[in-house]
């Protein structure tokens, strides 16, 4: 990971909200990891310098965002990562604990920079 960039972990298992998420996230300055289910997303937390942020989805094959979640909080070494939710499991849904914030989808990417941004000050 590049020096001076902020690395984000985008964890979306549809390739073309996974894409767009880490173009919208590139031209505003973070270098960009992607997974397309938890259990990717999990492997390369374990075998990777830490990112500053993961942005979740929570409905996907494999491995969902809230079994993610489990193993996340549950591990000394990831436990402080500051997540985002970014799903369209709908408001109702508890989310997973340890959320730094939710944005549904369609995602609303103005909200999604605030809520990095918050990340980043944290770091």
């Amino acid at each position: 990971m590049s020096e001076g960039r902020h690395p984000v972990l985008v964890v979306e298992d549809h390739a073309d909200s996974r894409e767009l998420l880490a173009e919208f996230l590139e031209a505003l300055g973070y270098e960009v990891e992607v997974a397309g289910n938890g259990l990717e997303a999990l492997e390369r937390l374990r075998c990777a310098p830490r990112p500053m942020a993961m942005l979740l989805d929570l409905m996907m094959p494999v491995m969902s965002g809230w079994e993610l979640m489990q193993h996340v909080r549950g591990d000394p070494a990831l436990r402080s990562l500051p997540v985002v939710v970014v799903s369209g499991a709908g408001a109702s849904q508890v989310l997973p604990e340890g959320i730094l914030g939710a944005v549904p989808k369609p995602v609303d990417l103005n909200a999604l920079r605030v809520l990095l941004e918050t990340a980043t000050r944290r770091r």
